[in-house]
């Protein structure tokens, strides 16, 4: 549909525009609060469950102290008349309740500790009732302290001694009290939910509901202890709830439990807030919306006129020899912008003019500059006939000269390029010095050392001449001395210097501010200027001098 009128126009796109901002807003904060909310409840759910697995296997640590206790030296000989069966029912008792006794079985943990040795069951409580179906897994594996299942309201743990103590053989079992356990799993949820133990297939090992303890659950929906650690959001008995799943990896390789710690949180109580407050944003986005809807409408009707009037006006500006009156009422906020449109159209039509003048101009400046370029192969094979010339004349002092001018200048353009290897820089540098021996003999030894590492860095070109051309010129007053230039890696920046032996000065604070041919200037401006701009603050030349002694000055630069 094609509308016809400019307020309409107005209106929806203000409208299409709101709505989508509010729908965005609302989005961004719904979809961002659950995605932070999930994350806290999963990664402080994961730590809780750490936390949890750690207490629990500290509880059922007490039945590794209380075997160790039970198999000390000191009990050796009580050990071995319980075990001994032609020491009489009544004695092998009353040594099992003295060893009882030396050791103390805590109540507060132990429910009953019992002896099975052969046909004969010794128990603390006589209240052991555990079924030998367990009794296969302590046998395989002798001496070490197992889980072996659920009894009424305790969780058994089980051992068969079996040459610990010379002549002592068989199991002996730890009631360890399901509460102790079951009381911790609470609390680590607080109010808002609670956790459970259970084996992979389902059994419950404890529960804060102690009717379900020793009880087989199988939820695959809801449960599923091959996929810990999981976090899902689940309905369990009408209730929505999240759904926790982690392994218990500190007691299932102590004790060989092969089970999980799992922790049903209250959905509403982390999020029924949320929901709320999005109701209530809703209604409120709402209401802004309805309010804005009349606003546009409102204020629609007053721009669309004078922008129609103006589009009126703007098109009688079409030719550069326009002449009209306004027909905007006086004083319009509108006035001004077409005062505006008639000066902007005034300087288009002087840009263009000015434009085709200005290629006229171009074109004429880039016949003359093709007729002014210099092809830089020129320059080299005319130093190149020099120096073959010089060699067949026998001047060996010209050809190296001539030779070392054209290296130097074939670096020194290089191509137009902007950056050159260091490699590259130490050769032109070598081939300026060269030039400088011939020109002034004895004047100056150079000692030039480059680390091999940095050889292939590329770098900013004409970095190092400028600084050699320093030395040369202020360093020794007419007199001789050395030279000696260095480049090196310093982490992740390449450092030269450039040192002389010479008069030396007093380094004044602004030598680097200052421009070559002023006085105390020494050219150092333009280098360091050009550094800056190129790697930025961090990197530049730095000075120190004194005299009598020398100059050295060093520059710093960054490995691209």
């Amino acid at each position: 549909m094609k509308f016809k009128h400019i307020s309409t126009k107005f209106i929806l796109s203000f409208v299409s525009i709101l709505t989508a901002v509010f729908s965005v807003l609302i989005a961004v904060f719904y979809v961002g609060f659950r995605i932070s909310m999930n994350n806290y409840i999963r990664r402080n759910s994961f730590s809780m469950q750490e936390e949890l697995d750690l207490a629990v296997t500290d509880v059922i640590n007490e039945s590794a102290y209380l075997y160790g206790r039970i198999m000390g030296s000191s009990n050796v000989e009580l050990l071995l008349t319980i075990a001994d069966e032609g020491a009489g029912r009544s004695r092998r008792e009353a040594c099992f309740a003295t060893l009882v006794q030396r050791v103390g079985v805590d109540s507060e943990y132990f429910d009953d500790v019992e002896f099975l040795l052969g046909e004969d069951r010794f128990s603390v409580n006589g209240s052991a009732a555990f079924t030998a179906e367990g009794y296969g897994a302590l046998e395989e594996r002798k001496n070490t302290l197992l889980y072996v299942g659920n009894v009424a309201q305790s969780l058994v743990l089980g051992i068969y001694s079996s040459g610990v103590v010379n002549g002592f053989e068989g199991i002996i079992l730890f009631y360890m009290s399901e509460s102790k356990i079951s009381e911790m799993c609470d609390p680590a949820s607080g109010e808002e939910g609670y956790s459970f133990i259970m084996r992979s297939d389902g059994y419950i090992v404890s529960h804060i509901d102690d009717t379900l303890v020793g009880k087989v659950i199988v939820y695959s929906d809801v449960y599923d202890p091959a996929a810990s650690p999981e976090y899902k959001t689940r309905t369990l008995d009408g209730v929505k709830s999240i759904v926790v799943t982690s392994r218990s990896a500190v007691l299932n390789s102590r004790y060989g439990f092969d089970s999980c710690i799992v922790s049903v949180l209250d959905y509403d109580y982390y999020f029924g807030e949320l929901d709320t407050t999005l109701a209530i944003v809703l209604c409120v986005s709402f209401a802004m919306l309805l309010a804005a809807v009349v606003l546009a409408v409102i204020r629609a009707r007053k721009i669309s006129r004078p922008i129609m009037l103006l589009s009126e006006s703007i098109s009688a500006t079409a030719e550069p020899t326009r002449t009209h009156a306004s027909v905007l009422p006086p004083g319009d906020e509108l006035v001004q912008l077409e005062r505006t449109y008639d000066d902007m159209m005034d300087r288009i039509y002087d840009l263009v003019e000015k434009n085709n003048e200005d290629m006229q101009l171009q074109r004429r400046l880039e016949l003359e500059s093709l007729q002014m370029q210099i092809n830089p192969h020129f320059l080299y094979n005319t130093l190149d006939a020099i120096s073959w010339m010089a060699r067949i004349k026998k001047q060996s002092e010209i050809d190296r000269l001539v030779m070392n001018l054209a290296n130097f200048f074939r670096l020194f353009l290089h191509g137009g390029d902007k950056f050159v290897k260091v490699s590259d820089e130490i050769a032109m540098v070598n081939s300026y010095l060269e030039i400088d021996a011939i020109r002034h003999p004895g004047r100056v030894t150079a000692h030039i050392d480059m680390a091999e590492e940095i050889g292939g860095e590329m770098i900013l070109k004409l970095i190092l001449q400028p600084l050699i051309e320093n030395a040369l010129k202020y360093a020794f007053d007419g007199g001789s001395g050395n030279l000696f230039v260095r480049a090196y890696g310093e982490g992740d920046d390449i450092v030269f210097e450039v040192e002389d032996d010479g008069n030396g000065f007093d380094v004044p604070e602004d030598i680097l501010a200052r421009p070559a041919g002023v006085e105390g200037g020494y050219g150092l401006k333009n280098v360091n200027e050009r550094i800056h701009l190129q790697y930025g603050e961090g990197y530049g030349l730095t000075v120190t001098s004194e005299k009598g002694k020398g100059t050295c000055v060093r520059a710093r630069l960054k490995k691209l």
